[in-house]
């Protein structure tokens, strides 16, 4: 029987990425419905809805509370910081290194591929810690209530510091004159396919986005505290996962969506959060 699950999880595994690569081949990107239907197909299949939902369904609120929540920070926005993140990149390094590396890399005519795999990667935010948790969930329902746990207490942590420090990005920063203009890498790649607005979360047509929610970088946050726990499930997979960290790292940066010193507090946060519920859960 186990063997008979196992095939079928590989199965259907197989299919939702055969989906999504003919998906994107065809410059479609997956709408967040899709995404849900795909992954409840998923958990169908396997004949696992019930314990599916009594695990993950505080997972989902908790993240469906927190993007609304995230929207009030437009209000504070008037009073955001441009200058301190901008003054504390220049101390490290002498120059705004997405400045450095826009001018070295991006070419607005010709795109190249890490143009895309950056862009892939940024809007991978949500996504792979969602697959983490789901592969968690099937392996260690306890496992994955602590990750869940974990993972939230980052992303509140971070939303308490938007409110209390409220953070322009380097895009902003540059359309406003503080720095050289910032290209919006995101949106010239995603206007190159067909349903390029489809794939965000429905959730913002209600809350809105979040300009000033740059420091920590939960997009440097999350890849983090998967590798976290993927390193303390299996040191292999850990390691392996490492790449696709400092990918991230390297993207949101070179895309202008953070500084070096957002991704370095999304790192410190993650390590807090970590070490204190490591030994607490």
């Amino acid at each position: 029987m186990t063997k008979y699950y196992r095939l079928i999880s590989i199965l259907t595994l197989g299919y939702i990425v055969f989906v999504c690569v003919f998906m994107i081949y065809h410059r479609i990107w997956l709408s967040q419905g899709q995404f849900l239907i795909l992954g409840l197909f998923a958990i169908t299949f396997i004949g696992r809805v019930r314990t599916f939902f009594k695990d993950w369904l505080p997972f989902v609120l908790f993240f469906l509370g927190y993007e609304l929540l995230r929207g009030l920070i437009s209000y504070v926005g008037k009073n955001a910081n441009i200058l301190p993140m901008i003054n504390i990149d220049k101390d490290i390094f002498g120059f705004v290194p997405t400045i450095k590396l826009q001018s070295l890399l991006f070419n607005p005519v010709h795109l190249m591929w890490y143009d895309y795999l950056a862009t892939l990667l940024y809007l991978c935010h949500l996504v792979v810690p969602l697959v983490a948790g789901y592969y968690f969930w099937s392996k260690d329902r306890v496992f994955f209530r602590k990750f869940a746990f974990a993972f939230f207490i980052l992303s509140y942590a971070a939303f308490v510091t938007y409110i209390i420090f409220p953070a322009a990005p380097p895009w902003i920063a540059g359309s406003l004159g503080y720095i050289p203009p910032v290209f919006g890498i995101v949106g010239v790649v995603t206007s190159r396919f067909l349903q390029t607005g489809a794939f965000f979360p429905l959730i913002y047509s209600f809350a809105g986005g979040n300009s000033f929610a740059a420091m920590p970088s939960l997009h440097a946050a999350f890849p983090l505290i998967v590798f976290f726990f993927l390193f303390k499930w299996s040191k292999k997979a850990g390691i392996a996962f490492i790449p696709y960290v400092l990918g991230v790292w390297f993207s949101v940066i070179y895309l202008g969506e953070h500084y070096f010193i957002d991704v370095v507090m999304g790192a410190l946060y993650t390590f807090v959060v970590f070490v204190v519920l490591d030994k607490k859960i």
